[in-house]
């Protein structure tokens, strides 16, 4: 007996009208409070969908400007501009789009952004589809998955994705296929993105689901969502309505460091996920970025935490 098919999504949605365009985009991207408004050319919007439960193929074309702050969602999105320009993580870490070039959306926490008479392409992945992709390549749990949507991509990284997109495409678009070839092409085309952007599970230790350590969850979650950022133990401990003996004493406690210390491992593993991505030549910045000032006591926590020199994971 044949194995039932995958629910079909198919989405086709156009117009001219302001409000019609933003009421469906917020729904489409778990939005609020964007604002759409005209530019040079008159506006128009349309937006398709294309493919099944794990995976949808996507283009989008909008004359006009949209902004805003998109939440995190039941997908990872992976988009990239044929025309117009736009800006990702206003405020944050931001990243400016370039023609052609794929960016990951923030998967951690929700983002602003602003899109000025664009045409894009996107791919969105169900979570647990890619998360189970990116367990089975690490050999970890399935969690949530931190990417870094300011990296850049390598030129073969891309052309991989390319080349597995132009199949992937074609398998979508027939609806003959079958469920199994369907599942397949989604396997493939995640793979692709991993390639593009490795990702680091953000999959946090089962002492911190103890209802005793809601605080304390609280605190770790809100380092991940803003590890980039210039933080302090205060300010850490005012986050999560903690006092700063409190915050220490709960870190040493259940996690076996301090808050400190934390914030540093996920630092260094956002830095490797860069290095991993960006190759050679891209070790002192990449440091910088993230907070470490001093190269040789970097290389040094850097190897005590991964094995190797970070010139090593650049592949130099």
């Amino acid at each position: 007996m044949q194995s039932p098919r995958s629910p079909r999504v198919h989405i086709d949605t156009h117009g001219t009208s302001l409000e019609e365009a933003r009421r469906f985009l917020e729904a489409q991207y778990h939005g609020h409070d964007w604002v759409l408004a005209t530019t040079d050319h008159t506006f128009s919007f349309r937006h398709t969908a294309l493919g099944d439960a794990d995976m949808t193929l996507r283009t989008s074309r909008l004359m006009g400007m949209i902004s805003g702050e998109m939440a995190q969602g039941e997908d990872y999105i992976v988009s990239w501009l044929s025309a117009g320009h736009g800006t990702v993580d206003i405020g944050r870490s931001a990243a400016e789009s370039v023609l052609g070039q794929p960016v990951v959306y923030p998967t951690d926490r929700p983002f602003s952004f602003a899109f000025t008479d664009i045409e894009q392409k996107a791919v969105h992945f169900h979570r647990p589809l890619l998360e189970s992709i990116a367990a089975e390549q690490n050999g970890t749990a399935p969690g949530g998955l931190v990417m870094d949507h300011s990296a850049t991509p390598s030129a073969s990284s891309i052309r991989s994705w390319q080349n597995t997109l132009a199949l992937v495409s074609r398998t979508t678009l027939d609806t003959e296929a079958s469920p199994i070839l369907q599942t397949e092409m989604a396997r493939i085309a995640g793979i692709a993105l991993l390639g593009m952007f490795p990702a680091s599970s953000k999959a946090l230790p089962a002492v911190l689901f103890l209802t005793r350590n809601a605080r304390l969850r609280q605190a770790v979650e809100f380092i991940h969502a803003n590890a980039h950022l210039p933080l302090t133990t205060t300010i850490i401990a005012e986050a999560c309505d903690l006092s700063v003996r409190s915050l220490q004493e709960s870190f040493q406690r259940d996690l076996t460091m301090s808050p400190t210390g934390y914030l540093r491992r996920i630092r260094l593993d956002r830095v490797r996920l860069e290095l991993l991505a960006n190759g050679p030549g891209s070790v002192s910045a990449v440091a910088r970025k993230w907070g470490f000032a001093h190269l040789g006591r970097f290389a040094a926590v850097y190897e005590e935490r991964f094995g190797e020199l970070p010139h090593q994971t650049a592949g130099v």
